[in-house]
């Protein structure tokens, strides 16, 4: 591809209120540009690495043993209502009708979808197991769109979803998809971590989420300074907390004035975000677990729906209820006395602060009455995070990017969608399904923000628009410049992405946007260099260094260090 024939836009200035580097590199380079909060198009460049990343799933997944399939974005809403989800996703699902007044949706996920195409279409134990999955656009109306690609409204994302006869079927294509996984993820030459995660609204018992290490992630995990363990904070704030920080010994009361958290305020001097309470939550169903403490921050309000959704007590609830006055003090009393303890979860916008000032003194708890409407009582507590020092001494927490999901979802879908096939006793088995989910579009905001300098973006060779990009200094005003660029050109067209640079630019011009762009490998011919035959060669990632190439040489040069560093040629 020629410049001067291309879409090539791209910026100098970083437009305003834009935080992380990728979405500004990514506007600047010319990939994206918005059209809305959080709708974007794409551009041919990134539409080119959009399709490199794609052959890279598709060559891994089909590798595995997956068979690619398309489902509709526009799905009927009666599948979601069957499902139950069509009430849990709320206002994120973007909801239409069409002109009969049939209701409809546009998908942010295709669970549904994918089980009674299965139920339909697969009759036999036989034709299992058997793993489907596509590369589609998905619809999700965020309520705060925000780093670019990284939470947008509209997104790109590989669905894979697996039926099986038993579990046993589906913890071996878990594990083969795990292993798929990390091959797609180290073939793009991105840092991440696999972590066990929980399985939240999509459901089931088990999962994993592939983390991609990022200064602007939303996501935090922890990791071990010494031995590489990893945990999720969202597990972390759920069960590594209940096993490992629940009060168990030297505890001791002391008993203050009801007084609300603005009260507490002016006494302490403290502003409220650095305060943390903890709420007592009951539930009467579970007798072993009928009390469990939730620690928020000071300036924070309970949510009954995150709760209640976050399944903290490990079983469906449909309400939470809050002890009485009475029961608070019977719970304080048989903690003092070492008859009982109190699991303790830990909401993670308190880990997330750097520091905090408790309200207490060490190992004491005050309880008091809420400030909200409701008569809630809470406890304020010391925060065990930060002032442990066994914490603080051998554990880092790292912001990252999810880049992808895994689910053993069992039998939730097939439940629901009465999807049963004949085994060989000729009984009928309700099907386990797997789901496995890779962020096509946000890989690539990953991807920038660990691989970009003050200059712009360095794609790895399997991912960049173009592999090789040709830059003959003053072309329209030296004949022989001319000639060779042409003949490089054409050789380099034949097998690889190449794009010469024809621009009628200033060369300080065309240089600042070919680094931006991040185009791996870097071409250079002037008038020092074709006196002898060669070529000045340099690499994006390393700009300063040059060397000096003889021109038949160096298409074989370039071409056998792109296929060793992609290992395959999709």
């Amino acid at each position: 591809m020629r410049t001067s024939k291309y879409v090539l836009y791209t910026l100098k200035e970083i437009p305003k209120n834009i935080d992380t580097i990728s979405h500004q590199l990514m506007l600047k380079a010319g990939l994206i540009r918005q059209v809305n909060t959080g709708l974007y198009i794409w551009l041919p460049n990134g539409l080119k690495v959009l399709q490199n990343i794609k052959k890279i799933i598709r060559y891994e997944m089909n590798l595995a043993g997956a068979i690619e399939i398309c489902f509709p974005i526009l799905q009927p809403a009666t599948l979601w209502k069957k499902s139950n989800r069509f009430s849990q996703y709320g206002k994120e699902l973007v909801q239409l009708h069409d002109r009969h007044n049939n209701q409809f949706i546009l998908s942010p996920t295709y669970e549904e979808i994918a089980t009674e195409f299965v139920k339909k279409e697969i009759l036999s134990y036989k034709k299992l197991p058997i793993v489907l999955y596509q590369i589609q656009t998905k619809f999700r109306d965020e309520v705060r769109p925000r780093f670019g690609i990284i939470r947008s409204r509209e997104f790109i994302m590989k669905d894979a979803y697996s039926f099986h006869k038993n579990s046993n079927s589906l913890k071996k294509v878990y594990q083969r998809m795990y292993a798929t996984y990390e091959k797609i993820f180290n073939k793009m030459h991105i840092k991440f971590h696999a972590v066990q995660a929980e399985c939240g609204i999509i459901g089931g018992s088990f999962s994993h989420e592939f983390q991609a290490l990022s200064k602007f992630g939303e996501d935090k995990i922890i990791l071990h300074k010494q031995h590489n363990c990893i945990k999720n904070m969202t597990l972390l704030s759920k069960n590594y907390i209940i096993k490992n920080f629940f009060y168990k010994k030297n505890i001791y009361i002391k008993h203050m004035y009801q007084k609300n958290i603005h009260e507490l305020n002016k006494i302490f001097y403290l502003m409220k975000k650095k305060c943390i309470k903890m709420y007592i939550i009951k539930n009467p169903d579970d007798q072993k677990n009928k009390f469990i403490g939730y620690i928020i921050r000071g300036d924070h309000t309970i949510n009954i729906k995150k709760i209640i959704k976050k399944n903290i007590f490990n079983n469906k609830i449909k309400k939470i209820i809050f002890p009485d006055k009475l029961e608070i003090q019977k719970i304080i009393r048989k903690i003092k006395l070492q008859k009982t303890f109190l699991p303790i979860i830990i909401d993670t916008h308190i880990l997330y602060l750097k520091k905090i000032i408790p309200i207490t003194l060490i190992n004491e708890i005050y309880y008091t009455r809420d400030f909200i409407n409701q008569n809630i009582t809470y406890i304020q507590v010391q925060d065990i995070i930060h002032h442990n020092k066994t914490i603080k001494k051998n554990y880092k927490i790292k912001n990252c990017i999810e880049i992808g999901h895994i689910f053993q979802i069992g039998v939730k879908y097939s439940k629901i969608f009465d999807l049963k096939i004949l085994n060989k006793t000729k009984i009928n088995k309700l099907v386990h399904m797997g789901c496995y989910g890779i962020g096509v579009s946000r890989l690539i905001a990953a991807i920038i923000e660990q691989n970009h300098d003050k200059y712009g973006i360095i794609w790895p060779d399997a991912l960049a628009p173009f592999q090789v990009v040709i830059i003959p200094i003053f072309i329209n005003k030296c004949k022989k410049i001319k000639t060779i660029s042409e003949k490089l050109y054409y050789d380099f067209k034949t097998d690889i992405d190449v794009l010469l640079e024809d621009r009628h630019e200033q060369t300080g011009i065309i240089f600042s946007d070919i680094n931006l762009i991040g185009i791996p490998n870097i071409i250079i011919i002037n008038n020092n260099t074709i006196k002898y035959n060669t070529v000045e060669y340099q690499q994006r990632k390393n700009i300063k260094n040059k060397i000096i190439i003889h021109i038949n040489q160096i298409k074989n040069f370039i071409i056998n260090k792109i296929y060793n560093t992609q290992y395959n040629k999709y």
